[in-house]
């Protein structure tokens, strides 16, 4: 449902009471607060950031109206999880992979089933494949760990003389011993201004692994279908972090407090550009 010219403005009292009772009732029924917040930006026609934001300062101000979550029903819990629901985990991603279809769309069906965060149910998966290996029919190739070259300047270390003893420039003077110092001072410097080589070009020729094709295809189920430029950006990414960190940074941009924020300024700046709109 698309809002057109939503609400701004001071919240009412009687908007206030709808919010609060909203969120307890729901929270009570077992929902995710990010639906609740949802149906209320519907329901009151607010912007869905706003909304969030005016709960958090509810919140502040009034925490002994609204329910806690430790109080509440033990569904809520995000921490331990029971061996039924990792069997659950296990049993879907193995029927998901017999059927060819993606790890994420695995991850997504969880989500309905699992009250827990797309994010915590990758890396429990991630935990189980670990401790597990027999019971997943299918595990990702490793992939491979390049060796670090470090750079001369970290292999060979300068020899640190103790600066009592004059014994390893006998013939110096003070002079000369200076200009030595700056010259270790300017190959030094050169050295931490170089900067690190970039990673290889990606281009649609070059070969992926199976877990890199994973994060464009979630990429593209859950945002839009990345561009060449895109590809490059998210590849190097891969290349430089790993697809594990990748993917789970991934799926829970939307957990990230400042997500809704960049949304928000990113869809003023098209409005702003795109007259036809």
């Amino acid at each position: 449902m698309v809002m057109i010219d939503p609400k701004k403005g001071k919240y009412t009292e009687e908007e206030n009471e709808q919010i609060i009772e909203a969120i307890n009732k729901g929270l009570q029924e077992g929902k995710r607060e990010r639906e609740i917040l949802k149906e209320l930006s519907e329901k009151l026609n607010r912007g869905y950031a706003g909304i969030m934001s005016h709960v958090r300062k509810l919140r502040s101000e009034y925490p002994d109206r609204f329910v806690s979550l430790d109080d509440s029903s033990s569904t809520h819990r995000l921490n331990s999880w029971e061996p039924h629901e990792e069997e659950l985990v296990i049993d879907t991603v193995n029927a998901y992979t017999e059927e060819g279809k993606s790890l994420s769309a695995a991850i997504a069906e969880l989500e309905k089933k699992l009250n827990r965060t797309q994010g915590a149910i990758y890396q429990r998966i991630y935990t189980l494949r670990r401790k597990h290996p027999e019971k997943f029919k299918y595990l990702p190739p490793q992939r491979p760990r390049r060796r670090r070259k470090l750079p001369d300047w970290q292999i060979n270390l300068p020899v640190i003389h103790n600066l009592e003893e004059t014994s390893h420039y006998p013939n110096s003077s003070s002079e000369e011993l200076s200009t030595a110092v700056q010259n270790q001072l300017a190959t030094a410097t050169n050295h931490i201004q170089t900067p690190p080589a970039p990673y290889p070009t990606w281009s649609p020729s070059s070969p992926t692994t199976n877990e890199e094709e994973i994060v464009f295809k979630a990429f593209e189920e859950r945002y839009c279908k990345p561009n060449q430029e895109t590809k490059q950006k998210l590849m190097q990414l891969m290349r430089q972090y790993g697809c594990t960190r990748v993917s789970v940074a991934l799926l829970t941009l939307a957990d990230d407090k400042e997500f809704s924020t960049l949304i928000v300024d990113f869809l003023a700046k098209r409005l702003q550009n795109d007259k036809i709109i």
